[in-house]
């Protein structure tokens, strides 16, 4: 099993149901930039932090590892 075979096998399982996702999908994309600023649960930048904390552990995780002595 491939690293690609892997990816794909986890990506089935835990795949939203259509409904769920078109769900978020309305909230985030449809909702006016207006109401998306006011909205308390619905911020902004949350892709950015997303991927900026997603980055940093990514990177943290191959940084080599110091052998006990």
């Amino acid at each position: 099993m491939s690293l690609d075979d892997a990816l794909a096998a986890w990506a089935a399982s835990v795949r939203l149901p259509a409904t769920t996702a078109a769900d978020i999908y309305q909230r985030i994309v449809m909702t006016p930039a207006a109401a998306r600023a006011t909205s308390p649960g619905l911020d902004p930048a949350w892709w950015r932090r997303f991927t900026a904390d997603f980055t940093t552990r990514m990177i943290a995780t191959t940084q080599p590892v110091r052998w006990a002595a």
